[in-house]
C-alpha cells in the first residue's frame, strides 16, 4: 500500500508518477466518490466507509487530505462543478449561434446533473450543521459567480448593460433551480419543455427592455 492510501501498486514498466500527480489522482477519486455517496445515500449516509468503498481507497486517504467531513463535502461540490462547467461552456458556445432557446436548453442540462442533487442534500444538512453551513456558503458563492459569468456571457450581444445581463442571468438561474427541484421529485419532460418556453419569453422580454440599452445609459 502506498502513501496515498491506494491498495494496489502500479504495474511494472509503467512510468512513475510524481508525488503531486499521485496526490491529485487520489483527491479526485475521493471527491468523485464523495459526490456519488451523497447522491446515493444522502449527507448522513455518505460515511467514510462508503466513500472508501466507492473510491477504492482507504479511509486514511480521506484523513490525509481533509481535516473533516464538512471540508471534504464542500470541496467535492466545487470539484464536480469544475467538471460540469467544462461541458456546459462547450455546449453554450455551440448553442450561442442557435438563439436563446438553445442556450436555455444547454443551461437546463447542467441543472439535471448530480451537482444539483448533491447540493440539495448538503443544503438541507447545513441547516443544522454550522460547520458545513459556513463552508457551503463560500462554496455556493463561488459556484454562483461561475454560473452567472457563463450565463451573462451567453446572453451578451453588446447592447445590454452588465446590470441588465446580471438581472436576466439571475432570473434564469433561479427559475431553473425551482424547475430542477420539481424535477427531482417528479420528472416530466413535457412540463419542463413548457416551462422553458415560458422562461424563454420572459428572458427575451427582459433583454428587449429598451430602457436598459447601453446606448441609452451611457454604459
Amino acid at each position: 500500500m502506498n502513501e496515498d492510501g491506494r491498495a494496489t501498486t502500479a504495474a511494472r514498466g509503467r512510468p512513475r508518477r510524481s508525488n503531486a500527480e499521485r496526490r491529485a489522482t487520489t483527491r479526485s477519486a475521493v471527491l468523485d466518490a464523495t459526490i456519488a455517496a451523497i447522491v446515493r445515500h444522502g449527507y448522513r449516509g455518505a460515511t467514510s466507509e462508503r466513500i472508501a468503498e466507492l473510491s477504492g481507497l482507504t479511509r486514511g486517504a480521506q484523513k490525509h487530505h481533509w481535516t473533516n467531513k464538512a471540508e471534504m463535502m464542500a470541496e467535492a461540490l466545487l470539484h464536480l462543478h469544475d467538471k460540469l462547467m467544462a461541458i456546459t461552456v462547450a455546449e453554450l458556445e455551440q448553442a450561442s449561434d442557435n438563439g436563446i432557446r438553445a442556450t436555455l436548453e444547454a443551461l437546463w442540462r447542467s441543472f439535471q446533473s448530480d451537482l444539483f442533487t448533491a447540493a440539495t442534500e448538503l443544503h438541507l444538512a447545513a441547516r443544522i450543521d454550522e460547520e458545513l453551513r459556513d463552508l457551503l456558503i463560500e462554496t455556493e458563492r463561488e459556484i454562483g459567480r461561475r454560473i452567472r459569468s457563463i450565463t451573462t456571457t451567453a446572453f451578451d450581444d453588446g447592447t445590454r448593460s452588465a446590470e441588465r445581463l446580471n438581472e436576466v442571468g439571475d432570473h434564469v438561474i433561479n427559475v431553473m433551480r425551482g424547475m430542477a427541484f420539481q424535477a427531482s421529485l417528479s420528472s416530466s419532460p413535457e412540463r419542463e419543455r413548457r416551462q422553458l418556453r415560458v422562461l424563454e419569453q420572459a428572458a427575451l422580454t427582459m433583454l428587449r427592455d429598451t430602457g436598459d440599452a447601453i446606448g441609452r445609459t451611457g454604459g
